[in-house]
């Protein structure tokens, strides 16, 4: 590990576009720890790096493209909050989006806890949000 590991906020960047849009699985020996605690309200999961990985690739299985787009993103030296949209095809092609709010904590240049909501809002963010007619 060099002296100067990266920002919070580059971790996180790195694991939404690289990780999880570009599928590039190795960036996750850079920037995801050993573990991972997982914060929920009423709960925490331990995921092990290997764990953590294959969460993504799991995810990836059951659709045919997720995209995430980072709209909010507040960093200072151990923490970065985001608000994301991930826009979701599946596989017979029908879309879904994910809105939510997390908060991973970073050290030495790698992700090892996250707080983020017990389940999720399958909707878009108003400014993602198509027009709608009143």
């Amino acid at each position: 590990m060099s002296d100067r590991a990266a920002s919070p906020r580059t971790v996180v960047e790195r694991y939404n576009y690289e990780l999880w849009n570009d599928q590039n699985y190795a960036v996750a020996d850079q920037i995801i720890g050993a573990e991972i605690i997982r914060n929920t309200p009423g709960g925490r999961t331990v995921l092990t790096h290997e764990q953590a990985v294959a969460r993504v690739q799991d995810l990836w299985a059951t659709v045919q493209n997720v995209h995430f787009r980072l709209l909010q993103i507040v960093a200072d030296a151990e923490l970065c909050s985001i608000v994301y949209q991930a826009d979701i095809v599946n596989h017979d092609g029908t879309q879904d989006f994910i809105a939510a709010i997390e908060v991973f904590r970073v050290v030495e240049g790698r992700i090892v806890e996250v707080w983020n909501p017990c389940t999720y809002d399958h909707d878009r963010w108003p400014e993602l949000a198509p027009e709608r007619n009143a």
